[in-house]
This record gives structure tokens, C-alpha cells and sequence, in this order.
């Protein structure tokens, strides 16, 4: 006598749903792809980011020398303001940043359209303000941030005040 097999859900379904294999791959292919342009975009914008963190040391360094460079005709032509702070002009601190962006190795400005921009100066005669931009481009261009290939304008300002101990 013939054993009667017991019914399975498997035997319900129609052949080509039966038939999975490859399935699984074709999901972990397209997971780890996702997985892999997801690494790609996280690691171009972190490179973004620490190329504005350097600039922006950059620009600290620029405003902390610039605070140091006093207006010698307002020092000492007697239009010294009352307190210890040493004046600053615009000219002073925009000079003193030419000078020193011009005399600053080539690996600490070594950024793609480095320019100063505005407001550099001195908002008060006491602090150096300085503002900088240049041009970030991500390393790894994926699709998913093609359009911005050519890079993104990153601009800072620093700013130091001058003082002076009696």
C-alpha cells in the first residue's frame, strides 16, 4: 500500500516561486552596493569638512598675527585710544594678511582658489576680524553627489583681539 505524503506549502506554489535560488545573492549584491555608495558619500563629506576645519585654522592663524599688527601712524601719532588695546585699521590687518598668506609655506595654504574675502578688517580698531575662502572638491565622486563635482566654495571667518599687558 502506498503511503499517503502529507500536503506541504511548498507544494502549493507554482514552480517558478518554488524556484529561488539566486535570490539571496542578488539582494546582498544590491545591499552591499547601497552600502558601498553610502560609505563613498559619508567619506567625501568628511573629507569636506576636515578641508573647512584647515582653513579655518588657517584663517585663526591669519586674525591671531593680524591682531598683532598695529597702525604705527595711530600707535604712535598720538591718536592712541585710552585703554590697553593696541589700535587696528582695515589697512593694517588687510596688509598684515597679504603678508602673511604671501610668506606661509606651500603646505599651509595650499588650497584651490584661496582669496580673502570681506568683512577683513577690524570692526572695532581692537579685533582683527579675517574672512577666507576656497574651493573643496570631494575626493571620491559618486552619484549621489555628481552634480557638485566641481567642488563646494567653503568660506570662514576668525576674528582675535588685540590687547596689550601694562
Amino acid at each position: 500500500m502506498a503511503e499517503a505524503r502529507p500536503r506541504t506549502a511548498r507544494r502549493r506554489l507554482p514552480g517558478r516561486l518554488r524556484d529561488d535560488d539566486g535570490q539571496i545573492m542578488l539582494l546582498s549584491i544590491a545591499y552591499g552596493l547601497v552600502a558601498l555608495a553610502l560609505v563613498l558619500v559619508v567619506v567625501s563629506v568628511s573629507a569636506i569638512y576636515l578641508e573647512r576645519k584647515r582653513l579655518l585654522a588657517l584663517a585663526d592663524a591669519v586674525a591671531a598675527d593680524a591682531a598683532d599688527a598695529i597702525a604705527e601712524d595711530a600707535y604712535f601719532g598720538g591718536d592712541r585710544p585710552d585703554g590697553p588695546a593696541l589700535p587696528l585699521t582695515d589697512d593694517s590687518v588687510r596688509q598684515e594678511v597679504q603678508e602673511y598668506l604671501a610668506a606661509a609655506p606651500q603646505g599651509v595654504v595650499d588650497f584651490e582658489g584661496l582669496a580673502v574675502g570681506e568683512p577683513t578688517g577690524t570692526p572695532d580698531g581692537t579685533t582683527a576680524q579675517v574672512t577666507l575662502s576656497a574651493v573643496v572638491r570631494p575626493p571620491v565622486v559618486t552619484w549621489a553627489i555628481a552634480p557638485w563635482r566641481d567642488g563646494f566654495v567653503v568660506t570662514v571667518t576668525a576674528s582675535a583681539e588685540a590687547i596689550t599687558v601694562d
